[in-house]
């Protein structure tokens, strides 16, 4: 921060405060107003580009989960209890699915793009036509029902080159200004070291159009062969500029892992598209491919708190719900997804500010008998 730029925010800081207790004293509806205009300048100025640019992805996500909520009754339960109410308790009342009402109980406010607004507008229709259950069918949730398609949103994504291009802009940005994995994540002791060199070293699984393995190539440089993308054919010839040393993969995530005994599998934002069922199918495909003792399993993605969890993850967990549809995981639910397909979590790595991570993991041990 510049010198100029700490004195800005200093008066802004100063005028907030005058301004608040100005309206404490006066309680003038004038006084009020102004105290709102000064603290709302403050927040503005200590908003980056990417905190403005995920307000408008996200907000109507916000309308979405208050209006379901409200279909739900769920308002009116919590006025008239003196206590706090469980997910139990709300879901009874249309004997909703008490993993959807949870989700929406924990929705605090804050499109990719313009194509979500349609699906936003038409979840909860949807959700009230289906009993208020869960979604989980990637070819059967809020999206179809506001496109009038039975594919999954990625091959409507296939089928729509300008809305494809849209998403593949978005994924390369997609990083809330966080510094890349490769800066904060130990890839020297957890990847380098003990990496056999004549083998893959990493393979970006759904990695789009290799932003993220530019950028760990630009801190760690590889040589050819060694760093792999795969994608589907539709992604993968949408590339246009690619360093020639990272090899290009179609492959569809839910059929067999192509390139066997790499270092490491990556993930990134990919798991929380998807149920656990399908996450399943995702990760027994890779478990087949990884050698035991030495492959790793890298998932990048928001590691939500059990409790209080913020704005940004609750507001993509709304997002991922009526696209793909996914949902947004806990520390423990990530735990239980690694276990139940022979895997372990080792590690959660999260950078300072953010639950925003990495969950790495490892081919459980057999106990001998």
């Amino acid at each position: 921060m510049t010198i100029e730029e700490f004195g800005h925010l200093s008066s802004l800081t100063t005028n907030a405060v005058a301004s608040i207790g100005a309206y404490q004293t006066s309680k003038t509806e004038q006084a009020r107003q102004d105290a709102l205009e000064n603290a709302t300048r403050l927040v503005r100025a200590l908003e980056k580009p990417a905190d403005a640019i995920y307000k408008l992805f996200a907000s109507p996500a916000v309308l979405m989960a208050v209006k379901t909520a409200s279909d739900l009754g769920i308002f009116t339960q919590l006025s008239q209890t003196t206590s706090l109410a469980t997910c139990e308790e709300l879901a009874a009342q249309k004997n909703a699915d008490i993993q959807l009402v949870g989700r929406f109980a924990s929705e605090r406010g804050p499109g990719h793009f313009l194509d979500f607004l349609p699906i936003i507008h038409k979840t909860p229709e949807y959700l009230q036509t289906s009993g208020y259950r869960n979604p989980g069918d990637p070819k059967d949730g809020p999206f179809q029902h506001a496109y009038q398609t039975t594919g999954s949103c990625w091959d409507w994504l296939a089928k729509n080159p300008d809305a494809l291009d849209r998403f593949n802009t978005f994924m390369e940005g997609g990083r809330d200004e966080l510094l890349h994995w490769a800066h904060w994540f130990p890839v020297q002791e957890q990847l380098l070291d003990g990496a056999v060199a004549d083998r893959p070293l990493l393979v970006d699984v759904a990695g789009g159009r290799g932003h993220d393995l530019a950028g760990f190539k630009e801190r760690f440089p590889s040589g050819p062969r060694r760093l792999v993308l795969e994608d589907l054919p539709s992604v993968i010839e949408d590339i246009q500029h690619l360093d020639s040393d990272i090899q290009r993969v179609k492959h569809d995530f839910f059929k067999p892992q192509p390139v066997k005994g790499a270092r490491a599998y990556y993930f990134k934002h990919i798991m929380h598209d998807w149920s656990d069922d399908n996450c399943r199918i995702i990760l027994k495909h890779t478990t087949a491919a990884m050698e035991k003792g030495y492959s790793k399993l890298l998932i990048e993605d928001y590691i939500v708190p059990d409790q209080n969890a913020g704005p940004k993850e609750t507001a993509t967990d709304m997002i991922v719900m009526v696209w793909c549809p996914g949902i947004e995981r806990t520390r423990q639910r990530w735990t239980d997804l690694l276990q139940s397909v022979g895997l372990v979590a080792k590690n959660f790595w999260l950078p300072h500010g953010s639950n925003k991570g990495i969950i790495e993991a490892e081919l459980q041990e057999i106990p001998r008998a």
